[in-house]
């Protein structure tokens, strides 16, 4: 149904409701037109003075919930959603939707518990089987989430959608040949899709293409301006090109919609670094620490940090956690060899200022490679792009 036709019915329905104001489903059908046409706010209005003269009637409060997910509210979803399960309601497609919501407020977990719940009603809600994928992804039990997301395409071969959130996956466990294939044929169904955008930009930031990675991440960016994963990928293709205010500047957005990825923080961080920004590198390594006080390159960041403000009794002990949590830490190394030229700062700066284009570990790895590898290992991977309601 296009535009014009979903506004023609709802000024039809419009006009029942107002003849039968006491009609509940009459309510949620007007609603639901409002939220299918993007018009959030009367569609909420309209719900919540519903409520008020039924405030326990389940198909409302089931509207009202889509419309806190449509607002990107999803903690108030999940509130909506529980209090409804709790009150023993067992619609598959309740279930559905409170999993959803659990997987977009960061509860991969409990999203995957609603799923299995679900069981053998899977067959008719097809869609249960590629929201698990994702609950899996996020877990990081990749295995299980590329057999489920495969299963569902065997069945939905075009979806973009599933098509996309394969790539992805396959992207971070490095299925180089896969993730390409999958996100080629996804942009040919939907020219924006997020994850296939992600995914290609990603696969030619390997191959040090920072034309290709440019062209897919701006696109991902101007379609989906608050991906964190798009930003990350134009932040480190600006590293690549040694761009680096371009790189910080969207770094900056990046962890701003995805504060949780140690990764992004960290290619922050040596941005700052070599820009000598190191007030801004310590906040970032200390964001990271917030996150897993255990990852051994934050704390050898943290010394690289110190050291260069020459506050060498911080920057000893955060070392020796550094090489402790990780004897092969680049960062600790890094700052290992700080210290033997810290009297010297010429040298030191010159060290940092050649870091991103240089082979920084025994296998030859560049730093923006290392950064690139880290973004797709570190926690919190994830599908920006859902399956429709």
């Amino acid at each position: 149904m296009n535009t014009e036709e979903l506004r023609s019915r709802l000024e039809r329905f419009r006009g029942f409701l107002q003849q039968d104001a006491d009609n509940a489903n009459l309510t949620g059908e007007v609603a639901d037109l409002h939220l299918q046409l993007g018009e959030i706010a009367p569609a909420r209005e309209l719900l919540e003075h519903g409520l008020v003269r039924w405030p326990s009637h389940p198909a409302l409060l089931s509207r009202l919930a889509n419309v806190a997910m449509a607002s990107g509210e999803s903690e108030l979803a999940v509130h909506l959603l529980e209090g409804l399960v709790a009150s023993g309601q067992s619609d598959p497609v309740l279930r559905y939707n409170l999993a959803y919501a659990y997987l977009y407020a960061g509860k991969a977990a409990n999203a995957k518990e609603q799923l299995l719940k679900i069981g053998d009603a899977a067959a008719t809600l097809p869609q249960v089987m590629l929201l698990l994928a994702q609950a899996e992804h996020h877990l990081g039990e990749m295995d299980d989430a590329l057999k489920h997301a495969q299963s569902y395409l065997d069945k939905h071969p075009d979806d973009p959608n599933a098509l996309g959130t394969f790539a992805l996956m396959n992207l971070d466990v490095e299925n180089n040949d896969a993730a390409r294939a999958a996100a080629e044929k996804a942009l040919t169904k939907s020219e924006d899709n997020i994850n296939a955008l992600v995914t290609l930009g990603s696969l030619a930031l390997n191959d040090q293409d920072a034309k290709h990675a440019t062209e897919h991440f701006e696109r991902a960016v101007t379609r989906h301006p608050k991906s964190g994963r798009a930003w990350s990928g134009m932040g480190l293709t600006n590293m690549l090109r040694l761009d680096l205010n371009k790189a910080t500047e969207d770094l900056e957005l990046a962890v701003k919609y995805m504060p949780g990825h140690i990764g992004t923080w960290h290619s922050l961080a040596w941005c700052q670094i070599v820009k000598g920004d190191l007030v801004g590198a310590e906040e970032s390594f200390n964001k990271s620490m917030e996150i897993d006080r255990n990852f051994g390159e934050t704390h050898g960041g943290l010394a690289v940090v110190h050291v260069m403000q020459n506050r060498i009794q911080l920057a000893e002990p955060e070392i020796k956690r550094a090489l402790r949590l990780n004897p092969q830490s680049f960062a600790g190394r890094f700052a290992q060899s700080l210290l033997v030229n810290r009297t010297d700062p010429n040298k030191a700066q010159e060290m940092i200022r050649g870091i991103l284009a240089s082979s920084i570990v025994p296998e030859g790895e560049k730093l923006q490679d290392m950064l690139a590898r880290a973004m797709r290992k570190m926690p919190q991977r994830r599908s920006e792009e859902g399956p429709t309601q």
